[in-house]
């Protein structure tokens, strides 16, 4: 209600009110508009926010259609319930304490678990090092979490602050426009800690432009509208505007900027990507080959699928994948791609470089060559892939062939 406003003058009672259409013609009308603007925001911005419902089992039950809608409502309105906290704990307006909660959780976990599977591998492989490799995963673990749970809420309570001050200063058009910045800047891909800053900058700068060119924009064109009584109304609005909007620019700067912390943080964190789908409650599902047939659902084939889908094989037909253990190999309808553990690339081949594939074991060692049409640079016409054991060498060979047949 409150940006369709226009600052209005007199009208009898001699006092400064707000017209908005039929109703809201005073300042405790604008007030109520405002306050119910910043609340239904407020109630509507959830981030990361999740309902459990607790399922339902009837055995031997007899009931009328009626008696049973009566059941199934008030469960489910119970659940409903039993979630309200959740809710307001991922609200946007309170930081997402949730969230910030689940960060630090995970980052609590982390810190002691990884020098703990350390241990137990520098035991079994005598080797004092895998400990060290343990601390130091675990705790930076930790301050990833920390860092970016708490700029990440900051964020959040930011960004309401200035979503709210734009109500506050009756300009429409402004806060339109503001939302469609907003609005671009979550559509764009992930930005870092430089392109944050460089972000807030300019809002801070563009905030600061529009409170100085309305001081001077506003009464004129109030008046070239209503005369005498535009021009007061402008006048109201450029002096309003002028004390919120730079107060609104620096509040952005600051949300970019804290955005750019957090990005920059998950940046840091190679299995992000990977991490964030093991979080997904069910991956899509897999569709094979060029005819993207329909086989019963695998939960492995679709988040492999997903993965292939945000590598260098996105947009080509997934076909199968191998679980290697420290690697997985994901094959496509024209390509094999091997990734590491932390999502780096270690070898890209499409099937019409090969001309065969076979099985290698030797003492404690087991791989898989895939045998090349033309020689690499180094003379060598192979590729050989290390396997952890000869079961998982079998089946990546068995796989290949059957592609490539």
């Amino acid at each position: 209600a409150v940006r369709k406003g226009d600052l209005l003058v007199g009208e009898g009672s001699g006092v400064i009110g707000v017209k908005l259409g039929s109703k809201n013609r005073t300042a405790l009308a604008v007030v109520r508009g405002m306050m119910k603007s910043i609340l239904v925001d407020a109630l509507l911005r959830c981030d990361g926010a999740s309902l459990n419902f607790e399922g339902v089992a009837l055995w031997n039950h007899l009931s009328n259609k009626e008696q049973l809608t009566t059941y199934l409502g008030a469960h489910y309105l119970a659940s409903l319930i039993s979630n309200v906290p959740a809710l307001l704990g991922s609200l946007a307006a309170f930081g997402n304490p949730v969230g910030l909660i689940r960060d630090l959780g995970d980052g609590m976990s982390d810190f002691v678990n990884e020098p703990m599977k350390g241990f137990k591998k520098s035991i079994q492989e005598m080797d004092p090092s895998f400990v060290m490799t343990g601390v130091a995963r675990g705790t930076g673990s930790l301050a990833r979490h920390t860092l970016g749970g708490v700029a990440d809420s900051a964020a959040m309570l930011t960004e309401t602050a200035a979503k709210n001050m734009a109500v506050l200063t009756l300009d429409r058009k402004y806060a339109q426009r503001r939302d469609r910045v907003m609005r671009l800047k979550n559509n764009r891909t992930r930005a870092d800690f430089v392109g944050g800053f460089e972000s807030g900058l300019l809002k801070l700068v563009h905030g600061i432009l529009e409170g100085v060119t309305g001081v001077v924009s506003k009464p004129i064109r109030g008046a070239e509208r209503n005369g005498v009584e535009g021009f007061a109304k402008g006048v109201g609005k450029g002096l309003l505007g002028l004390l919120v909007k730079p107060v609104i620019g620096a509040t952005d700067a600051i949300t970019d900027t804290l955005i750019g912390v957090k990005e920059s943080v998950d940046g840091m964190n190679p299995q992000h990507d990977i991490e964030t789908l093991q979080t997904q409650v069910r991956p899509r599902r897999a569709l094979y080959g060029v005819d993207r047939a329909i086989r019963n659902y695998r939960l492995d084939d679709a988040t492999a699928a997903t993965i292939q889908a945000r590598s260098r094989l996105g947009g080509e037909e997934y076909l199968s994948h191998v679980d290697m253990t420290q690697n997985v190999a994901l094959m496509s309808v024209r390509k094999l791609l091997i990734l590491s553990g932390n999502g780096e690339e270690v070898l890209l081949l499409p099937y019409k470089m090969i001309t065969k594939v076979e099985t290698h074991e030797g003492a404690d060692r087991y791989s898989v060559k895939i045998y090349l049409k033309e020689p690499k640079p180094d003379g060598t016409d192979y590729e050989e892939v290390m396997c952890p054991n000869l079961e998982i060498a079998d089946l990546l060979q068995k796989e290949l062939s059957n592609v490539l047949s």
